[in-house]
């Protein structure tokens, strides 16, 4: 009898050592937790329709102000870090990042490397992956359409709009701020509010001609090709940061927060 109670004392303790290694099929997992940080180009913008004022970002006091974000974003330790780059670029980026993690380059000024590649090193990641899709938005074209259609109120309100965001971005006074407290304000609830602007783009054009709203499908999609890519990468249990401009956060974030499967993560939390 003590023999068998035993061997089913055995049997039972092997059993939870078993179900400690490999859990149930059914317990649950934590959902992928994501955090957007908007971000302005350290380089000015390129592309972009109102771009920053450039500034030296390799500047001893430009670089303690960097730290200062690197060390905030530490805190949310993040698994994975995916910027805002083409995936076709993906390889020799990577490639950029273990020739400074082994002592022999510098970082560019740029915030895929000064955010991204100087975290990642912290974090002693193996790499950082790309998840940008290519394409372009015609203002020009969406503006010709709307003075064809006789949308002067329209455009009056476009540029009533875009302004005083205008002013603000190309600002001096705005280059001149603490690297945290750019990053603070492009991740607000105030910019965010800044993403009507597409909407009233959206309006310019005819019925024959909607040009704006075809706009507007290209910078959705994009978006949302975006998110995709961001998504397939984020397993479960994970914790991604991505860094991108803030112009693409409002969307990525309404993605993300409505998707089932994921969990959406405020930067503010980690940055204030």
């Amino acid at each position: 009898m003590l023999r068998h109670t035993a061997i089913l004392f055995m049997a039972l303790a092997m059993s939870s050592a078993a179900l400690a290694q490999n859990p149930p099929a059914n317990e649950p997992v934590a959902p992928p937790a994501i955090m957007v940080l908007g971000t302005f180009h350290f380089t000015g913008g390129g592309s972009d329709y109102v771009n920053s004022p450039v500034v030296d970002y390799l500047s001893p006091e430009r670089q303690a102000e960097i730290a200062t974000v690197l060390d905030r974003l530490e805190t949310f330790a993040p698994t994975r870090i995916l910027v805002e780059l083409l995936p076709e670029h993906e390889s020799e980026f990577n490639a950029t990042y273990r020739r400074y993690r082994a002592g022999e380059g510098a970082l560019a000024v740029n915030e895929r490397q000064q955010i991204g590649l100087a975290l990642a090193a912290r974090l002693d990641l193996d790499q950082v992956y790309a998840v940008d899709y290519a394409s372009e938005m015609d203002f020009g074209g969406m503006f010709a359409a709307a003075e064809a259609a006789g949308q002067d109120d329209l455009l009056a309100g476009f540029n009533a709009f875009m302004a005083p965001i205008q002013a603000q971005l190309e600002s001096p006074d705005q280059a001149a701020r603490p690297v945290l407290d750019r990053l603070i304000e492009t991740n607000s609830a105030e910019m965010a509010g800044y993403h009507a602007l597409y909407l009233l783009t959206a309006q310019m054009g005819a019925a024959d001609n909607p040009v704006g709203a075809e706009q507007m499908q290209v910078w959705w999609g994009r978006n949302l090709h975006i998110f995709a890519n961001i998504a397939r990468l984020a397993g479960p249990g994970e914790r991604v940061l991505v860094v991108y401009g803030a112009g693409h956060k409002y969307l990525l974030d309404q993605f993300i927060d409505s998707a089932p499967n994921l969990e959406l993560i405020d930067p503010l939390a980690y940055l204030d």
